[in-house]
């Protein structure tokens, strides 16, 4: 008898080689100067946490369906995703040899990442602060079947989202250390799968995510990547 998976999946990041590559992210704001150096998102609305990751907002752009991009509007940390063309994550106060160092620390994690999960693209890299969070959104202009790895220094801190079949709002609290999620973001041309989420943290947290594509395919290897990731060995 098969078991139903929620619609979300959470898988403990067991494997060894995956958890080298992924400890270089959780210790990138430890760099020297790094708060000073890296551009952080949306500080102006660093006291305004509860209303982006609230139940007002997530209905104003329920509510508001295809006419919301799926981009989040908010972001409070630093959002440094290594693709993104013509993103610049770095302070003003950053000099040219820290910007050399740091990018091609970043490039060298995120090919470690792809290179093991056989992907081609990083949908996000961003590292919270206490306080931090990424507003209610869909992502349903990219969607994709996904994995998203995140690190939590304490636990303390949550993922939020709208099952698409339920409407249950769920929340899974962050664990300490690295985690994975799994899901399917919808297009708003497929609305039983569009998938509205949030993340708000009180210690400091750091997400790495990758997409592969809408295609049967894509799901197959994703379920093997996700035993991959779930073995010991």
């Amino acid at each position: 008898m098969s078991i139903e998976r929620p619609y979300m999946v959470d898988i403990p990041v067991n494997n060894r080689e995956l958890l080298d590559i992924l400890e270089g992210y959780s210790v990138l704001r430890k760099t020297p100067d790094f708060e000073k150096n890296i551009h952080i998102s949306c500080e102006q609305d660093r006291h305004q946490r509860h209303w982006w990751t609230g139940a007002e907002y997530c209905k104003k752009i329920v509510d508001e369906g295809s006419r919301h991009e799926g981009f989040p509007d908010s972001l409070y940390g630093y959002e440094m995703s290594v693709g993104r063309k013509g993103h610049n994550w770095y302070s003003n106060e950053a000099d040219a040899i820290f910007r050399k160092k740091f990018t091609s620390k970043l490039s060298s994690l995120n090919q470690g990442m792809m290179t093991w999960l056989g992907v081609k693209h990083n949908a996000l890299t961003a590292i919270y602060p206490p306080g931090g969070y990424i507003s209610w959104h869909t992502n349903a202009n990219a969607s994709a079947y996904n994995l998203i790895f995140s690190y939590s220094e304490t636990g303390d801190g949550y993922f939020e989202y709208i099952d698409p079949i339920t409407r249950d709002v769920v929340r899974m609290p962050d664990k300490k250390g690295w985690n994975c999620k799994a899901a399917y973001f919808g297009h708003y041309g497929e609305p039983e799968k569009v998938f509205y989420h949030a993340a708000s943290t009180n210690c400091w947290r750091c997400t790495v995510s990758y997409t592969f594509n809408t295609t049967d395919t894509s799901f197959t290897i994703r379920e093997d990547l996700i035993e991959d990731i779930m073995s010991i060995e």
